[in-house]
């Protein structure tokens, strides 16, 4: 394969079969939930990736033997380089790089036509390229799905987070700021529960003792 040359469409002519498809674009690797990318922002990066893989024209053909091939168009050719593409196993890892070819460039829109040799309509595809004003490589990926087709784009999985530790700390700093642990505090409540209420008794009985002591010198 080499770059930036054009090359025969790998099926056209003698297509058996050809069916209008859409790609899904997607910043997130569709199988594993991951994102390969380093710069690691789902938020933009979805957007960037939408705008390198085009949803449609996308179309998938099948020629007298059986192959399946996709043809799918890129954007921002102008500042990209070092286009290429990998076959996924069904865990999210790659498989295998693919070859493929440019079959036509439409430099007013800043895309390219790009035709790919794939085992079925289920293939998903991982994307990886140079962007030039960035600087570094921008990790992607495509799936396809008949045209018009509803697809939930796919979101990055959050990975659980054990709060024991946080719980842990945050009853250090408790049992720090009193100098009593949480275990230690259900008999200490009480007793200070208890004695607030005989103090209180106690009060009032001197408060009565005392009226009483002036009504009668009264």
């Amino acid at each position: 394969m080499v770059m930036g040359a054009f090359f025969a469409p790998l099926a056209l002519a003698g297509a058996i079969q050809e069916q209008a498809l859409q790609a899904v674009p997607s910043y997130v690797n569709p199988l594993s939930g991951k994102i390969e990318d380093t710069g690691n922002n789902p938020g933009l990066g979805q957007g960037m990736v939408e705008n390198l893989i085009m949803k449609t024209p996308t179309t998938l053909l099948v020629d007298a033997e059986g192959s399946t091939f996709i043809t799918f168009r890129a954007g921002l050719v102008a500042e990209t380089q070092d286009f290429a593409l990998e076959l996924l196993n069904p865990d999210g890892s790659v498989k295998e790089a693919l070859p493929y070819n440019i079959i036509a460039e439409q430099p007013e829109n800043n895309t390219r036509d790009i035709q790919v040799q794939v085992p079925g309509i289920d293939a998903v595809l991982r994307v990886s390229l140079v962007s030039i004003p960035m600087g570094r490589e921008v990790v992607g990926f495509i799936s396809f799905a008949p045209e018009g087709e509803v697809v939930e784009i796919p979101t990055a999985e959050t990975e659980e987070v054990d709060d024991s530790a946080l719980t842990i700390q945050e009853n250090s700093q408790n049992e720090g700021a009193t100098g009593v642990a949480d275990e230690d505090r259900g008999p200490l409540l009480t007793f200070l529960g208890v004695a607030g209420g005989l103090l209180f008794v106690v009060g009032a009985v001197a408060v009565v003792i005392h009226l009483r002591k002036k009504n009668h010198e009264s």
